[in-house]
């Protein structure tokens, strides 16, 4: 089983738009959070999501325009279709997988705070994700790609396809291949 995995793509439906044209033939598509923005809801990112039904969690940006911004949200209710903010509004803040006989968590920041923190590579908290029970971690947040060993588990950070914050200043994603364990990281143009 492969699995593509976005994060951090903040309403830029062209950026999303140019992951799925570079994708390779994949099982699945999940997206670790900040699909949109918190004062910048896109239907054309949503929509595409929808249409290759991705599933999506909450990132930091969905928990505020869902739970501490009614004046944006209720302009975003009268002026889009309600299937495309319920995408969003019910995705859920973590995510498990178990197939091809591993385990897999999705969450946007940290595993102990789904909106709060931030994992770079190298950071102090991998030793505490090596302690957890499962064989990969995904993470998004940082808008910088990672893939890391932290004991058996394998952290991943497919970084931001639209806003990348590390030295490479080309978008991403990554691919998960659960039949050989690989994965790996691709980029993309910005414009």
């Amino acid at each position: 089983m492969k699995i593509a995995i976005v994060s951090d793509i903040h309403a830029d439906a062209k950026a999303l738009k140019r992951v799925f044209d570079d994708l390779p033939s994949v099982d699945r598509v999940l997206c670790a959070g900040d699909a949109v923005s918190e004062f910048r809801f896109c239907p054309d990112t949503v929509d595409l999501l929808r249409l290759a039904n991705v599933q999506c969690i909450q990132g930091n940006h969905e928990h505020v325009l869902f739970e501490h911004n009614p004046g944006y949200l209720k302009r975003c209710q009268a002026e889009y279709a309600p299937e495309l903010l319920d995408m969003l509004a019910k995705a859920p803040t973590t995510f498990e997988l178990e197939a091809a006989g591993a385990r897999l968590l999705m969450v946007h920041a940290t595993p102990w705070e789904p909106f709060a923190g931030y994992v770079h590579p190298g950071s102090g908290h991998l030793a505490r994700i090596a302690k957890m029970d499962f064989e990969y971690v995904i993470l998004g947040h940082t808008h910088v790609p990672m893939v890391e060993k932290a004991g058996n588990v394998t952290v991943i950070n497919p970084g931001s396809c639209s806003q990348p914050r590390d030295q490479e200043r080309r978008g991403s994603y990554a691919i998960l291949d659960l039949a050989t364990g690989e994965a790996t990281i691709h980029r993309l143009r910005l414009d």
